[in-house]
């Protein structure tokens, strides 16, 4: 062969549909996640609280069921689960009153603890698992193609640059939606199961749509922002570092300044910590009752995170093939 004749070739082959062609680049990033131990056993541990939750579920439908236990059943897991909000406001403080006075109807008693539930796994549990899986899967995702000049393979193949995006941030949010929206669905699916009849559904339809709400607004943010840090660097370690940064950074300085501010400034400052924004906008989705001063902010501030980290992490991506 001439050495000339060497190069790229037009593709004669069969392609992929156009708009599957991300799932390939997808399923790579999703394989080379799992072959991480620390990946796998923080899975494990994602699941466990949703287990447990399965398990207060089931006392209280069998509680439930015996008028003079099911009082005293709610009103020690409620205490148990639930503490006091912010600024003297409670999460579902009006649960243990409820079965006190015994005013609510069963749907509604059942609706109250199921969200109360749901909550707990939301605000508690999941993020403290859903902040290091993001520390050990996105930093090299996009940094190490930078590094390798992997990108230039990819992009010799008809992949366009939304559909190279597309795909990393779909094998992110495919581990996230495991430990967040599965187990919350699989907690709602088995409530449903030990409930005396399917009736249950009438009183609580609308709690498999917050949980895909509130999962949403948890993932689409956390993927895109760690996505844009990983494309700023082509040391994954720095990536790492920027994203536990942002996390501990800001709930320390809400930790710190937060008992000397006034009242009026709280909406603000609480914007400075991550952690307490998906709090409060978790809370406000589950309960109706939770009043949350300024959610005005905290959900313009995670569109604002999401629109800047899109555009961030698109020019970076189309900076290399630009001559």
């Amino acid at each position: 062969m001439p050495i000339h004749d060497p190069g790229y070739r037009e593709w004669h082959g069969v392609r992929a549909a156009l708009l599957t062609r991300w799932m390939v680049v997808a399923e790579i990033g999703i394989r080379r996640a799992w072959l991480s131990m620390w990946l796998r056993r923080m899975m494990f541990f994602a699941w466990m609280p949703a287990a447990l939750m399965g398990f207060l579920i089931f006392v209280y439908e069998q509680a439930s069921g015996r008028d003079e236990f099911a009082g005293e059943a709610v009103i020690g897991l409620s205490q148990m689960l639930l503490e006091p909000g912010a600024g003297g406001r409670r999460q579902f403080s009006n649960v243990s009153e409820l079965v006190q006075r015994r005013t609510a109807s069963p749907g509604t008693e059942r609706h109250l603890f199921w969200s109360a539930l749901l909550l707990t796994l939301f605000r508690r549990s999941q993020p403290f698992i859903l902040i290091p899986m993001i520390g050990v899967i996105v930093p090299p995702l996009i940094s190490q193609d930078f590094r390798s000049r992997a990108f230039l393979l990819y992009f010799s193949r008809p992949l366009t640059r939304i559909q190279y995006i597309l795909g990393k941030a779909a094998s992110v949010m495919f581990f996230l939606l495991m430990i967040t929206l599965v187990p919350a669905l699989l907690l709602f699916l088995m409530g449903v199961l030990l409930s005396p009849d399917l009736s249950v559904l009438s009183s609580t339809w609308d709690l498999p749509l917050k949980i895909l709400l509130v999962s949403l607004m948890m993932v689409v943010p956390c993927t895109l922002l760690s996505l844009m840090l990983s494309s700023l660097t082509t040391e994954s370690r720095y990536a790492s570092f920027g994203w536990f940064a942002i996390w501990i950074l800001g709930f320390l300085t809400y930790a710190a300044i937060m008992p000397m501010m006034s009242s009026e400034a709280t909406s603000l400052l609480q914007c400075v910590s991550l952690f307490h924004v998906f709090s409060d906008v978790a809370a406000w989705i589950l309960d109706t009752n939770f009043q949350v001063q300024g959610i005005e902010m905290r959900l313009i501030l995670l569109g604002l995170i999401t629109v800047l980290s899109s555009a961030v992490l698109y020019r970076r991506v189309s900076a290399p093939l630009q001559i």
